[in-house]
């Protein structure tokens, strides 16, 4: 991994400087079970409250719908979106993901307008690697699809990388794609701020409150059995993120979602001698199966495992993740 950054920062490696993150804040918008009554009934029923089910929240209120219940059974943003490195790029290789991805970026950055909460949004653009031809005529299709839908990227010399980002290192590079209005976030500041506006748009929200199993009968929800009581509801949306393989499978009608659990492992760094900008590029280097993003001055930098090693294989996993113990041996076969 660390032959990508320059000495500079290769050094730090073994220093104490390497940190681990977490970040997690309430909100007032959030009632807790234990003081107010579940409602009887609603309309919608969303199971998680971290960004999708904050996502899921805030679309549906903003198109309209009502009586919209969500239920966390920790803290909102508690789960994996809190270790999400925030990486925010539009250089998919789908048309519709792309078009998500443009979609996610403005979204996020009117967040901070629309509810006053700082969703670490910055434009820092996007720098893609390729180390080999084959790496670089893939990038040169992605680039030609995000320019015919709109979307600013070029294709660029391994002398243009160093000079955009100088504490990479390039000697090994045959081309690149920037991708300049990609941008970085909070992964749990932009839940809450999905929670709040859900919450302003008349969504009630839970935390705290686990639901045991789904109702169903004849094939069609009907409501929700909870550790603080049912509600009956007529759509359920499961965004339990690594929880709901088990939810699945606790319905009435069992579901099965092909969805486990994996341990993956990033670094930080404390802020460098010569701090890194806040807008300096996001590096993602697929060859070498690794990202780096700017965090606080220092460097947020993780790697994509060939062979990624399931957690939580025996029963039921813990409310709330924690940070895992390292693993630096399978963390150097993302190197």
């Amino acid at each position: 991994m660390f032959h990508r950054l320059l000495s500079v920062v290769r050094r730090q490696r073994n220093s104490r400087g390497w940190q681990k993150w977490s970040s997690v804040r309430s909100g007032a918008f959030v009632a807790e079970a234990h003081s107010v009554a579940l409602p009887a009934e609603a309309h919608v029923v969303i199971c998680g409250g971290g960004i999708m089910g904050t996502s899921v929240a805030y679309h549906l209120s903003k198109m309209g719908w009502k009586d919209i219940v969500l239920l966390e059974q920790g803290r909102l943003a508690a789960g994996s979106t809190r270790f999400c490195a925030g990486i925010l790029s539009t250089a998919r290789h789908l048309t519709i993901e792309q078009k998500m991805a443009d979609y996610s970026n403005k979204l996020y950055h009117q967040l901070e307008q629309e509810t006053g909460i700082q969703t670490g949004y910055i434009r820092t653009g996007s720098i893609f690697l390729a180390q080999t031809q084959d790496r670089l005529i893939s990038l040169k299709r992605v680039n030609s699809r995000l320019n015919v839908i709109g979307i600013p990227s070029e294709i660029i010399s391994p002398k243009k990388v160093a000079e955009l980002h100088p504490l990479l290192n390039v000697h090994d590079l045959v081309g690149a794609m920037h991708v300049p209005e990609d941008a970085v976030v909070s992964s749990a500041d932009v839940a809450l701020a999905l929670a709040s506006a859900a919450s302003q748009n008349g969504v009630q929200i839970y935390d705290r409150t686990s639901i045991l199993h789904v109702m169903v009968r004849k094939g069609q929800v009907t409501g929700v059995e909870t550790d603080k009581g049912q509600i009956q509801c007529q759509y359920f949306v499961n965004c339990a993120g690594q929880w709901a393989y088990e939810l699945g499978l606790s319905n009435e009608e069992p579901v099965s979602i092909p969805l486990h659990a994996c341990e993956h492992f990033y670094l930080l760094t404390r802020p460098l001698e010569t701090p890194l900008q806040s807008n300096a590029p996001t590096i993602v280097d697929a060859d070498g199966r690794i990202y780096i993003r700017n965090w606080q001055g220092g460097i947020l930098s993780g790697g994509f495992e060939k062979n990624p090693k399931p957690i939580f294989t025996e029963g039921k996993n813990q409310l709330e993740i924690q940070n895992l113990q390292e693993d630096w041996d399978h963390f150097d076969t993302a190197s």
